[in-house]
């Protein structure tokens, strides 16, 4: 009788663990979204929420989207890809620089001379991504993919108005791409997440990072940088938003297009319009602190970047098509 009664109640409260709700969701359709950025994030409640809100109004009611910010399933944004692949989320926010190898055609939209602004940027990955891109995407469904805006270098407390200026400087970059890029240019590239950035700089482990704009609130590096150096050539960073596909492949024929009717080119082009209002603001709030300064690169300083850069997107697409990765013809199609 006690074994029959131990039988009921484990039988009820395995039911009760099926049915329940997960912050009052239905257990059998959400779909975890890990994000490595706290819920202050400028993309939080545009981005983030808004979708969990569509979706869920889109699908009836069916499938929701509960968000775990500040590294909740996990510390580290080097691992964001890895727990979408694992299906540790069903959905991950990160970065493709942090993992350079998986992503090599998709960083290419990050080298100088390939694209115009944020908006060009974010438009042509999403035009050669059936094409050359999506392959790389490898257990995964991406959802958004778009860009910071370009890169600044902000810098401790050495400025930088030449190439000069940065022999022997280290220099934090956030993928392989934009590391062939320092390098070229005189300075010792140093991979790393951007949230280390903060403590790297105020402690001298690096001289200044390569960074959109918008870092420089979003990740508090305004406090520790004193001199921005920009009309550098363009290098954007690359973002993702991605699902788990098996978790994708899940969902009804109706529920797949209701998240495909919401995700793609135009939440893409929205995030990326929002990270570059941000990087506005921030760029103003830096200029008016007291003690540091804006560096716009003059003509010929600025030429003398070009001149370098082109030099090392030339021979990195050189060795990246003998090494068998179509890069020339990836970075063709960006442009056409």
């Amino acid at each position: 009788m006690r074994t029959l009664r131990r039988t009921f109640i484990t039988g009820v409260s395995a039911l009760l663990a099926v049915s329940s709700p997960i912050s009052g969701y239905a257990a059998d359709k959400v779909l975890k979204l890990a994000s490595f950025v706290p819920p202050i994030y400028i993309l939080h409640k545009p981005i983030f929420e808004k979708l969990a809100t569509d979706l869920d109004a889109a699908t009836n009611g069916s499938v929701k989207i509960q968000i775990y910010p500040s590294g909740e399933l996990g510390k580290g944004p080097v691992e964001q890809y890895k727990r979408a692949v694992t299906r540790i989320a069903e959905i991950s926010y990160g970065l493709p620089g942090y993992t350079s190898s998986v992503f090599p055609k998709t960083l290419l939209i990050e080298l100088p001379g390939v694209t115009k602004g944020h908006e060009d940027a974010t438009a042509k990955l999403w035009k050669v991504m059936d094409t050359h891109l999506r392959g790389e995407f490898k257990k995964t469904v991406p959802l958004a993919l778009f860009v910071t805006p370009p890169a600044v270098f902000m810098m401790r407390d050495k400025p930088v108005r030449s190439l000069a200026d940065l022999a022997g400087l280290k220099i934090r970059v956030s993928s392989s791409s934009a590391a062939s890029i320092v390098e070229a240019y005189g300075a010792t590239a140093v991979p790393m997440p951007a949230n280390k950035v903060y403590t790297s700089m105020s402690t001298g482990v690096v001289d200044g990072a390569l960074m959109g704009s918008d870092s420089l609130l979003i990740f508090k590096l305004i406090e520790t940088t004193k001199y921005i150096t920009t009309n550098l050539p363009e290098m954007p960073t690359t973002i993702f938003l991605v699902a788990n596909e098996e978790a994708y492949n899940e969902l009804s024929d109706s529920e797949r297009g209701a998240l495909n009717g919401l995700t793609g080119l135009d939440i893409s082009q929205r995030s990326a319009a929002g990270l570059a209002k941000f990087g506005q603001i921030a760029l103003s709030k830096f200029a008016g602190i007291e003690g540091t300064e804006t560096i716009v690169l003059s003509d010929e300083a600025r030429a003398a970047f070009d001149a370098k850069a082109a030099e090392a997107v030339a021979g990195l697409l050189k060795k990246l098509d003998g090494e068998g990765l179509p890069a020339t013809e990836v970075v063709g199609a960006m442009k056409q």
